[in-house]
């Protein structure tokens, strides 16, 4: 006998003998689920517990905004990238993306997480292993477990502003819900959705194909943060009772067992019986709605979202950002946001990177207390001793150009390009499962001290300590820079013969080409040399693997760039040797606009110098002045701000901001 299930506003399961599962969804339609692991989860507990928690917390609950559950949104992820044929994997993922959200949902994540975290996803792996979830995805054969990870199925988590089946599918059930978008139209964009260039690439994304409808449910996108996800009398709501939750648990008064065994309901019962006549007051103080005076200010941090989706046009062999399709877009997304960035008590550019009120307070030096043995200090980073086998890099706010260091820094280049860093090594290794890389952690080392933290904070990387071998492995896509100025004077560059007749800032006929440089001493110059003088430095065979992986590294990160609207023109890598194996390790900072030079695929053209997302603009400034090379020069704070802002918009771009 068939049994049903209301799964939330916009969905409803059908549950039948034969085990298969019918998905009636007012968006997507009608879904026959017949593979076994899928028809199992969507039977399970631990998944169907969602059923009765809200995607906007306490204003689901208490009828301030329409309800759209964790159920329904798990489930439309997952039909999500079913319909642009993903694999039944990365369908059980989007299934399993949000098992670990608590009641109240991100209401609780305030409360209990810490700085840089997120409480659900920190107790994900906790929470999992009291369920029943690990036991049915190993009888279907994913022993692995990895779908647990939805970080490893871009279709299903992608960072903003670009679309993955998280972002679209909770907003355009809230565009409905909240009015903002009609459903045919939520329909028309669900039919537009497709993969590029297919489910099963490494570097697969979400597109959409119709850029009017695109521009639609965008600005209904930010309707909705304005006015549901970021308005500021609902996030203060948010913190208020994020508040009392946090106090009782700190107090042992409520368990954190509840928050995975109740409904947002039942939860909400609790804890009135638990808070004390003041909190009890508050409740009631919530309970009665959103209030005027707590709409004009929003909380420090509280999340702003926009979207830019990408575009998959008629005859494009490329995606573009909808942005540069429809420039105005571009520039509504930006009022959009600096709107938003005014209700801030204290006024944001990214929320994940405070920001700095001036430019003096660029953190260009280290002092760790003696807590650890400063070891040198580079150009950029310094490096600390944390043990035998592992290093401190401390990147710093420094910027150098044309191999002198600036008098004042960047506020904040520290924090972008260890953060830049770390997402590269991720996407980089996901692409080549056997490139071993010496990055370890984020986490500070336990010797360091409280106080020294806050500053220290995701602009440090623990890293193995490795002997670095002394080249740069400059790999070039793109004819420009000096290698434009060596192939107008010879028509080679690093003295390698290449094709005649090419314009500047072309792409190399036959694929990026490895040209490597020295390795100079601070203060000293690197030197450009051909490869056969790389051989000569570090001997074969690590000048052959060098050069070998150096290409594989930047085609990898060039196709990935050019979803985000980046063409990386060169890039260049460090490697050194694991002191153990003789394995060849990538080293140092990866693909930062410091090591890199990144254009905007939307204003490319052949034949001209391209504008740049990296200190290509400070270099201008310098030679315009006539300081190229000069030490002691001190920029003006107009420089140092535009420089800053290019910074920014490529690590935006890249990752998303997160």
């Amino acid at each position: 006998m068939s049994s049903s299930l209301s799964a939330g506003s916009f969905q409803t399961l059908t549950f039948h003998p034969d085990n298969t599962v019918v998905i009636q969804d007012k968006i997507y339609g009608e879904h026959i689920i017949s593979e076994p692991v899928l028809a199992e989860l969507l039977r399970c507990p631990a998944l169907l517990r969602l059923a009765g928690i809200g995607l906007h917390g306490q204003t689901d609950l208490l009828g301030i905004t329409q309800t759209v559950t964790r159920l329904e949104h798990s489930i439309g992820a997952s039909l999500l990238v079913r319909k642009v044929g993903a694999s039944v994997g990365e369908q059980v993922a989007g299934l399993l993306h949000d098992i670990s959200h608590t009641v109240l949902s991100h209401d609780v994540d305030g409360a209990l997480s810490k700085p840089g975290e997120s409480y659900h996803e920190v107790q994900k792996s906790r929470y999992i292993m009291t369920t029943e979830l690990p036991q049915i995805l190993t009888k279907h054969g994913f022993v692995d477990l990895k779908p647990f990870d939805e970080e490893l199925y871009p279709l299903v988590e992608s960072p903003a502003p670009h679309l993955c089946a998280d972002r679209l599918d909770y907003s355009l059930r809230g565009a409905v819900a909240f009015g903002k978008l009609a459903i045919e139209d939520a329909r028309r964009v669900y039919d537009s959705v497709t993969a590029f260039p297919d489910a099963s690439s490494p570097h697969r994304l979400l597109v959409l194909q119709d850029i009017d409808l695109a521009l639609a449910y965008s600005r209904a996108y930010g309707e909705c943060d304005r006015d549901v996800w970021c308005n500021p009398a609902h996030a203060v709501m948010s913190r208020k009772i994020g508040q009392l939750i946090g106090n009782l648990v700190q107090r042992g008064l409520l368990k954190e067992e509840v928050l995975w065994s109740l409904s947002d309901r039942e939860f909400w019962e609790l804890l009135k019986s638990k808070v004390d006549a003041k909190g009890l007051e508050t409740i009631k103080h919530i309970e009665a709605g959103p209030h005027a005076e707590d709409s004009h200010r929003l909380p420090r941090g509280t999340k702003i979202r926009t979207i830019d989706p990408d575009m998959l046009l008629p005859g494009a062999e490329q995606p573009s950002p909808l942005s540069s399709v429809r420039p105005e877009w571009a520039k509504e997304r930006q009022e959009f946001v600096q709107a938003r960035q005014a209700l801030f008590a204290v006024s944001l550019f990214i929320p994940s990177i405070p920001q700095h009120s001036t430019m003096s307070e660029a953190l260009t030096n280290t002092d760790l207390q003696g807590a650890l043995p400063l070891i040198a200090r580079g150009k950029v980073r310094d490096l600390y001793d944390v043990d035998e086998k592992t290093l401190l890099f401390v990147a710093t706010d420094r910027i150098s150009a044309y191999d002198v260091i600036m008098e004042n820094g960047i506020p904040e280049k520290g924090i972008l390009l260890t953060l830049c860093t770390k997402t590269w090594f991720k996407i980089l290794s996901d692409a080549i499962p056997s490139l071993r890389t010496h990055f370890l952690t984020l986490d500070l080392p336990p010797q360091i001290p409280e106080s020294l933290r806050p500053v220290l904070q995701n602009r440090s990387m623990q890293v193995r300590k490795l002997k670095i071998l002394p080249i740069e492995a400059i790999v070039r896509g793109y004819i420009t820079g000096s290698a434009w100025n060596e192939y107008k004077k010879s028509g080679t560059v690093h003295g390698i013969k290449v094709a005649e007749g090419l314009r500047e800032s072309e792409a190399f006929p036959d694929g990026p080409i490895y040209t490597p440089s020295t390795k100079a001493e601070q203060g000293e110059h690197d030197e450009n040399i051909h490869p056969d003088q790389a051989v000569a430095i570090v001997g074969e065979p690590y000048a052959s693997q060098i050069a070998s992986l150096a290409i594989q590294l930047y085609k990898v990160a060039h196709e990935y760039a050019l979803t985000r609207g980046v063409i990386i023109a060169d890039t260049k890598f460090e490697f050194g040797l694991d002191p153990e194996t003789n394995e060849v390790v990538l080293a140092d900072e990866v693909l930062t606009p410091d090591s890199s030079r990144f254009w905007p695929k939307d204003s490319y053209e052949i034949g001209r110098g391209q504008q740049s997302f990296d200190k290509q603009f400070l270099r201008d400034w310098l030679t315009s002045e006539g300081l190229k090379g000069k030490p002691g020069v001190r920029m003006t704070d107009d420089i140092a701000q535009k420089t800053s802002a290019k910074y920014r918009e490529a690590w935006e771009r890249i990752t998303g901001g997160n």
